[in-house]
């Protein structure tokens, strides 16, 4: 096959990613049921059937089509949620797609539309009469800010007695399996004091101080991980923890009354997140005990705002690791980032994380995809769907 056959991105697919593009889906604000609609009328007419499981307000869902008779079967899975632009310096058009030689340019194309582009142009043309298992596939929102939509769609196959053999969720990994990822848990630390003026700070109680101890506590507990722990399946080969940001105070001579900072940890699929955060909680709460002897209201809360969980290497999901090799992909590393596949994992799922493009490129300015990208992601659907007429 030459260099150009290699990079020929079939017609559909194109097609299907500028579509896919045009609709901003910005994850936690933006609807993505315009974008459901259009991919829900091509699959009703290639004979699938598709239900929907909706966010509370309604304004985004997510989309699980099946086609075929019988249990389990194969489930390509993406979301279709993307990052904000806002603050960024694109110097193209962030939701038309822009080809330029073999970078096709645009929000979503690496992360992960230029993916689900594939997987529709394939069902779309291939002869699902010849299935000899089910097809599924899946389109969530809001991936991008804890994969919220995920959970309820597991909830809504769970009910319904729908769990698919095996899953692959196309996060780009260009085209290599990915069979473990480490989890992801944020928190942020609140602390209340008492506000005086900073000639009287003995008479107050600093808030930006307590929460500086937290910091300090958050800081030595990574610092343990990183002594204790060593698994080279990463290339970070330890659990982390990193303090993200830290707001107290409103002017330079005021103790401030109320302080808050973000964290993040980024735990192995061996470790216990509850296990790494419990010394950090217990030391919350005798510093906030010591602050209640001065201040009776005083207080210092810890709240978990996101938990992901890491995806384990699990000889259940050897099957379609094996399918997704002959079908072209290439062997590949565990990731440091987190997708829905270990909460898929945790449904019962076997699943691996294999899809086109770059991580190095999602989220940025000028987000794109190669063109040869996704020429290899037309091949590896399609030959993945003929692993299932065999």
């Amino acid at each position: 096959m030459s260099a150009q056959d290699s990079a020929q991105v079939s017609t559909r697919t194109m097609e299907w990613l500028r579509t896919l593009i045009g609709y901003k889906t910005v994850s936690g604000s933006d609807s993505n049921l315009e974008l459901l609609e259009c991919v829900e009328a091509t699959l009703l007419a290639r004979g699938f059937q598709v239900r929907y499981s909706r966010s509370p307000d309604g304004a985004r869902a997510n989309l699980f089509a099946s086609i075929g008779r019988g249990d389990g079967g194969l489930l390509f899975s993406g979301h279709t949620d993307v990052v904000p632009t806002t603050g960024q310096e694109w110097s193209r058009p962030e939701f038309t797609l822009t080809e330029e030689q073999d970078r096709l340019y645009g929000r979503g194309t690496t992360d992960m539309k230029g993916y689900i582009a594939a997987v529709l142009a394939a069902v779309e043309s291939f002869p699902l009469e010849n299935l000899r298992s089910p097809l599924h596939v899946a389109l969530t929102y809001d991936e991008e800010i804890g994969c919220v939509g995920v959970r309820g769609l597991l909830a809504d196959l769970s009910s319904a007695g729908i769990r698919p053999a095996a899953c692959v969720v196309g996060e780009p990994t260009r085209l290599q399996v990915v069979r473990a990822h480490k989890g992801r848990h944020s928190y942020r630390c609140h602390v209340r004091g008492r506000a005086a003026h900073s000639s009287l700070a003995g008479l107050g109680i600093n808030a930006l101080v307590a929460a500086s101890r937290v910091v300090g506590l958050v800081s030595h507990r990574a610092d343990m991980l990183k002594n204790h722990e060593n698994d080279q399946g990463f290339y970070v080969p330890y659990s982390t923890m990193a303090p993200c940001r830290l707001l107290a105070g409103n002017a330079n001579n005021v103790i401030p009354e109320a302080a808050e900072f973000d964290f993040d940890l980024r735990f192995l699929p061996s470790t216990d997140p509850d296990d790494v955060m419990a010394p950090i909680i217990n030391a919350a709460t005798l510093i906030e005990g010591e602050l209640r002897t001065k201040v009776e209201d005083a207080s210092v809360r810890i709240e978990r705002r996101t938990a992901v969980p890491a995806l384990a290497e699990q000889s259940g999901s050897d099957a379609v690791a094996e399918m997704a090799l002959r079908a072209g992909a290439q062997r590949g590393a565990n990731v440091a980032f987190t997708t829905e596949g270990g909460l898929y994992q945790q449904a019962g799922i076997p699943t691996i994380i294999c899809g086109p493009g770059d991580i190095a490129q999602a989220h940025t300015a000028d987000e794109y995809i190669e063109r040869s990208q996704l020429a290899a992601a037309n091949r590896f659907v399609r030959r993945m769907l003929d692993a299932l007429s065999q």
